[in-house]
């Protein structure tokens, strides 16, 4: 079910990167994907392992009743960190102006607002994880996805596209959905203090691991669009490098999707199913060739004005290959609790992008950051996969 609504957000998200290819200048572009990159970044800082915890607390818990209480505390954790993460875009405007040049800080004021939202992308995915609330998880994601396609369809027929536009057309998207699936899961407020207090306790114990992973696996993530934006004054060649990347992202998504619906069987299995991984690594390989293959041809007749980055499809596509390969042992040691696995492998993807990046950014430009980006996920993988084949001994040990 998540898979095919995971497909429909795919199509959804393809259609939304040809509007933007097809109607955004390059340099608009660019300064659209770096708002979104230094929205994306921030929000991971203000989450504090909250969200982790508490999709673990969710998991545990079988009483339906307090499942609604540890949500309704999960959601008041979250609308606390909304407003935060919502004033620091605002004061971080100028001073982000500043170092970067890019001219965004009236564009990061103007979204400051629904930026309050943001952080609830996560805990949404998080806590219809934990509590297995598939269906709910996919009409969510189509819900934003499609709430972002029409408004983004609705600008470009009134010749409205500008970044400043298309970043509040994103973030209205994620509002929309996650008033709607607020109101389907019906949280508890009354008698949810407990709960905020042991997520809370949950956080420092185990979801301070995931949140450090997840503030450098983001850094690694996103470090790229950052990289480039600081080095290169132009906005033009960011621009370019974005939009070949979002042709090239579905493929991470497909193999998460298909990882994000076990991670309840994945708490009670010792190892992850042979015959998941081979279907995973088989439909990955099928389309990140089909991307390198006909994807030159398209973004030529297509997107002439973007035609330069068409030496950034082969890494994209094996950047986006290994991401996909490890979702599923990701969300395996993260079921188990192995936030300190998760954790080590993030800084040291994070200290190997950044290190990548420094160097040949500056030398070979959007190239050497699409070319680092492969070379890191790869690693991504090989520790992922490492980190995996050492806890399964420990799970065999203990049988």
């Amino acid at each position: 079910m998540l898979f095919t609504a995971q497909t429909g957000s795919l199509v959804a998200g393809l259609l939304i990167s040809l509007i933007q290819a097809r109607w955004m200048e390059p340099a608009e572009m660019g300064r659209f994907a770096f708002c979104l990159a230094i929205i994306m970044v921030g929000g991971v800082f203000f989450e504090f392992g909250l969200f982790s915890a508490g999709a673990r607390v969710l998991a545990l818990e079988h009483d339906s009743e307090r499942q609604r209480r540890a949500l309704g505390a999960l959601v008041i954790l979250t609308a606390i960190v909304g407003l935060g993460f919502s004033s620091f875009i605002a004061a971080a405007s100028w001073p982000i102006d500043a170092i970067f040049k890019k001219d965004v800080h009236w564009l990061l004021l103007g979204t400051a607002m629904l930026a309050f939202f943001q952080p609830f992308q996560y805990f949404i995915e998080l806590g219809c994880q934990g509590l297995n609330r598939i269906r709910l998880l996919s009409v969510f994601q189509l819900l934003m996805s499609g709430t972002y396609l029409t408004m983004l369809a609705a600008l470009t027929a009134a010749r409205h596209l500008t970044a400043g536009l298309a970043l509040g057309a994103y973030l209205t998207g994620i509002a929309v959905a996650t008033i709607w699936t607020i109101g389907r899961l019906q949280p508890a407020f009354k008698g949810a203090s407990p709960y905020v207090r042991t997520t809370i306790r949950q956080a420092r114990e185990y979801g301070m691991n995931l949140y450090f992973a997840r503030i450098t696996g983001i850094a690694s993530s996103r470090a790229d669009q950052l990289v480039i934006a600081y080095f290169l004054a132009d906005a033009a060649p960011l621009g370019i490098y974005a939009i070949v990347q979002k042709f090239a992202n579905p493929l991470a998504m497909l193999g998460r999707s298909v990882a994000l619906t076990r991670f309840r069987a994945f708490a009670q299995l010792a190892r992850v199913p042979g015959r998941l991984t081979r279907w995973n690594a088989a439909m990955l390989t099928s389309a990140a060739l089909g991307l390198i293959i006909a994807g030159p041809l398209a973004i030529r007749i297509l997107f002439p004005k973007y035609s330069t980055g068409i030496n950034l499809l082969t890494p994209f596509a094996l950047a986006n290959l290994f991401v996909g390969l490890f979702q599923p042992y990701n969300i395996f040691l993260t079921s188990h609790g192995r936030g300190a696995e998760v954790r080590n492998i993030a800084a040291a993807v994070a200290v190997a992008s950044l290190l990548g990046l420094s160097i040949t950014v500056p030398r070979w430009g959007i190239l050497g950051a699409a070319w680092t980006a492969a070379a890191v996920m790869a690693l991504d993988y090989v520790l992922h996969l490492y980190y995996y084949q050492k806890f399964k001994g420990t799970l065999g040990s203990q049988e």
